[in-house]
């Protein structure tokens, strides 16, 4: 059945990277970025169906990919610039490969039009050995206008914590309507909603997002398990997480299923009842009768409460188990953060800190994407672990003017009185080794 993904990424030179490079690999083409004269070949890249760039009227310098991107790159002084903006779609399986063209054209269209940018669509296919129904898109875009003769202002809409996330909201709304009209059109059943279970009343827990690393392992493991002849069992913790969440929404379905056939037996008996009522009535004899058809249906109602309540208490054990293994994740990334910041020089701790908890807005709800409690537990770790690091700092700081005046305290004043600094205690700093708790 289709599904519904739509991310929205930055390619900013603070990562390393540059839009020459990005466009370079999504399309399978070889670039070369003038501005510093590296080439980067992927003409011999497979899996990428095909690649067009859209532009808005009367910029036909846009469609050369190298001028594009190159200008994009040129235009940006600054060494942290963000050069351009990137969007991954998943296409529907359910159609073909001209339909799932014109629909990521289609979508690259709208944010053309919406923003005054380059677009520049790669479509690639499913990868070997993964799941044959993973096409998408990638659909690079430049971060300022583009005018006729050149890039012109930066499209600040996304970027602004106000603005952005409405902003991509709209156009998740717009790809699922995009992708809904398309299988409407033709004839194809699956329909697909950017909202969450949450938001759509289904009560279901969503998986997780594998990401490269932990599909890449999956992968591995299960063609080694398969040349063992051995059968496959998830072994990274997303995947085991998955997989058991898909147990459990089975058995929650299965559970849905049943109350709803006790329901209609007991609508079934309801109604047999009244016609047997009727009849006995009529006969005059049917007093008993009816007594142990309400027995019945009010048995078959303590049934059906009975499995609601047991449902509910699965649901939220679950949740419960998923939320203490999430506060377990976040309580030992804590920890390494603070061991990590408290070996590096200062300079560099302040790098350090900058990269775990970015300022910058879209780069910040991708750290909180990843983070086991998301945008809260990212806050709370950030604010946790500078308070630390300041008090051991501040602790640092206190000994090492103890020590210098140490010498001075340790000499004794009386006659044969006992030097002070031979019985002083020290504290030897604050230590972290179990991981700092604010959760």
């Amino acid at each position: 059945m289709a599904i519904f993904h739509l991310s929205v990424k930055t390619v900013s030179r603070s990562t390393g990277r540059s839009a020459v490079a990005a466009a370079a690999y999504r399309t399978g083409d070889t670039l070369t970025n003038e501005r510093d004269g590296r080439q980067h070949d992927y003409a011999n890249r497979t899996g990428v169906d095909d690649s067009f760039i859209i532009a808005p009227s009367g910029c036909e310098w846009a469609h050369n990919r190298s001028a594009l991107w190159n200008a994009a790159e040129q235009t940006e002084k600054r060494s942290n610039s963000v050069t351009a903006r990137e969007y991954v779609l998943a296409l529907p399986a359910e159609l073909d490969a001209k339909d799932r063209a014109d629909l990521a054209r289609s979508f690259a269209s709208a944010v053309v039009e919406r923003y005054g940018v380059a677009a520049d669509v790669a479509l690639h296919a499913p990868s070997a050995g993964g799941d044959d129904r993973n096409y998408h898109a990638h659909i690079l875009t430049t971060t300022r206008e583009v005018e006729p003769d050149g890039l012109g202002k930066k499209t600040r809409i996304l970027d602004a914590a106000k603005t952005g996330g409405p902003e991509i909201e709209s156009l998740r709304e717009l790809w699922a309507m995009q992708c809904n009209e398309a299988l409407e059109r033709h004839q194809k059943p699956a329909r697909i909603d950017h909202r969450s279970y949450e938001r759509q009343g289904v009560d279901e827990m969503p998986t997780m997002h594998l990401g490269p690393t932990s599909t890449t392992m999956e992968r591995k493991h299960k063609t080694e398990q398969e040349r063992k002849g051995e059968p496959y069992k998830p072994q990274t913790f997303k995947a085991q997480e998955n997989e058991r969440r898909r147990t459990l929404n089975d058995h929650v379905r299965e559970m849905v299923r049943e109350l709803a056939a006790t329901v209609r037996e007991v609508a079934e008996q309801a109604k047999n009842a009244k016609k047997s009522a009727v009849h006995a009535l009529l006969r005059a004899v049917g007093g008993q009768r009816r007594e142990e058809e309400a027995e019945q249906a009010r048995r078959a109602a303590e049934a059906h409460r009975r499995e609601e309540e047991r449902r509910e208490a699965l649901r939220q054990q679950s949740l419960r188990e998923a939320r203490e293994r999430a506060v377990q994740e976040a309580k030992g990334r804590m920890a390494d953060i603070t061991k990590k910041a408290q070996r590096l020089a200062p300079d560099a701790r302040e790098k350090f800190l900058a990269g775990e908890y970015p300022s910058d807005p879209l780069d910040r709800a991708l750290k909180a994407h990843r983070h086991p409690l998301g945008t809260t537990g990212l806050d709370a770790e950030e604010k946790a672990v500078k308070a630390h690091l300041k008090v051991y700092q501040e602790q640092g700081k206190r000994q090492q003017a103890e020590r210098q005046q140490a010498p001075a305290r340790g000499r004794g004043r009386g006659r044969g009185g006992p030097s002070r600094s031979r019985s002083r205690d020290y504290d030897s700093g604050p230590s972290y080794d179990s991981g700092p708790d604010f959760f």
